[in-house]
């Protein structure tokens, strides 16, 4: 163990020193800070001139909520509006004559014919801004639903009592307790973890697998086994990379704490998620250690096997499969984390890793769950892994033609 130590050591050491680990620890949050926060930003962020818009309807309650609706604090545009009351096709032929010198971005045809055919026209010089098309149709849906409120003498007041939306909580009672149900935050936390542990399992097992084929093809692994043994290198090599993947995923959980401390202040549903999640930090960092263990062994032996880049690329496909299977089906189990379906499929060894994080970031399921899940997961991890030394240990000093799969078997059989 203590030569494993030793090749721990300098694989850990040598990573974190490295420039890549420390611009690729802060080089992805900011990437994936870059393609899903600053898109949203960009995308909802208003406006910078005003939109001149014609607003024009059979009758002025029509007109004026639509208008209220539009003048809204909340609206993402900023329009300088403009009424008509009218059911004149003219009118529609006076108003294009607007856009088209320019003096009217568009407006808003919402004649009781229209309205009648649930068909009404939003006509502009440009339709691109999704944005807008949808606040428009929001405020064109609310503004007819007011008219119709007020033609039928209903009072203003009423109106927008009838009209206040209503909230809804979700509660889970199970075992004679209640607990508030998760919320979308909670959604999102399941989907991130799973993309964040799919993306580490794969990055640091492709780690584990060049370092071992670099050190084949250099030769230096030869020198090394004058000292170490086989078993002893590769079980240094996976602690050592693993190290590294944990020591990141610290860092990139402390920075995402920093970054988002005043909005999980300020919100009484994050604070309500953070405080329901101890189990999920509890278990997440052993869930990703064991797939970790279990996944950087086949990648050690997939390294130790062939003998090129290129020959790692064909064949690890069949390596990354079975992380790929637990994304496709993640939707499923984020939507039911009790159904039967859900239960059986985050037993599997190779898809637990994901799964039961996923089920453990909507709630805590029960802990016999948990347990047997640990259970399967560490004795295939152990049954994996010795198959895995045995191909170490043959492939490591095996140099050139591609190795064959009964040529492995035979691998495993005799090492």
């Amino acid at each position: 163990m203590r030569k494993a130590w030793l090749v721990f050591r300098r694989e850990y050491l040598e990573r974190v020193r490295a420039k890549s680990f420390i611009v690729s620890t802060f080089l992805i949050p900011a990437f994936i800070y870059g393609v899903t926060v600053v898109p949203t930003q960009l995308a909802t962020r208003k406006s910078g001139g005003l939109r001149r818009l014609a607003i024009v309807a059979s009758d002025q309650a029509t007109a004026d909520a639509v208008q209220k609706k539009l003048e809204a604090p909340k609206s993402g545009n900023k329009y300088e509006l403009t009424r008509k009351v009218s059911d004149d096709p003219k009118e529609s032929a006076a108003l294009k004559q607007q856009i088209e010198s320019g003096s009217l971005d568009g407006y808003l045809w919402l004649t009781n014919d229209a309205i009648e055919k649930g068909k009404v026209e939003f006509v502009a010089n440009s339709t691109s801004d999704f944005v807008e098309i949808s606040e428009l149709h929001d405020a064109i849906n609310t503004g007819v639903v007011r008219g119709r409120l007020a033609q039928k003498g209903i009072a203003s007041a009423d109106v927008e009592q009838m009209l206040k939306p209503v909230d809804m909580d979700t509660v889970e009672f199970k075992g004679g307790q209640e607990k508030k149900g998760p919320g979308e935050a909670k959604f999102f936390a399941g989907f991130a973890i799973a993309m964040t542990l799919y993306f580490m399992l794969i990055f640091h097992g492709m780690a584990v697998m060049r370092s071992v084929l670099e050190e084949k093809t250099s030769r230096v692994m030869e020198v090394m086994l004058a000292s170490v043994s086989p078993k002893e290198l590769m079980a240094g090599k996976i602690l050592g990379v693993g190290g590294v993947g944990l020591t990141q995923v610290a860092i990139w959980v402390a920075l995402a704490l920093a970054a988002n401390s005043p909005m999980i202040a300020a919100s009484k549903d994050l604070r309500e998620m953070m405080a329901s999640s101890t189990s999920l930090l509890i278990w997440l960092p052993l869930y990703f250690v064991l797939g970790f263990l279990l996944y950087s062994g086949m990648y050690a032996a997939l390294g130790a096997a062939v003998n090129s880049d290129q020959e790692a690329q064909q064949l690890q496909f069949f390596v990354t499969m079975p992380l790929i299977i637990p994304i496709i089906i993640m939707w499923m189990i984020i939507r039911q984390p009790d159904s039967t379906a859900s239960f059986w499929l985050s037993m599997v060894p190779f898809f637990s890793p994901i799964l039961m994080t996923v089920r453990l970031a909507m709630h805590t399921p029960p802990i016999w769950q948990i347990a047997l899940s640990i259970g399967i997961l560490l004795a295939t991890m152990y049954l994996i892994l010795v198959l895995c030394s045995r191909i170490y240990r043959v492939g490591i000093l095996m140099y050139g033609k591609r190795p064959t799969l009964p040529e492995i078997v035979k691998w495993i059989k005799y090492a």
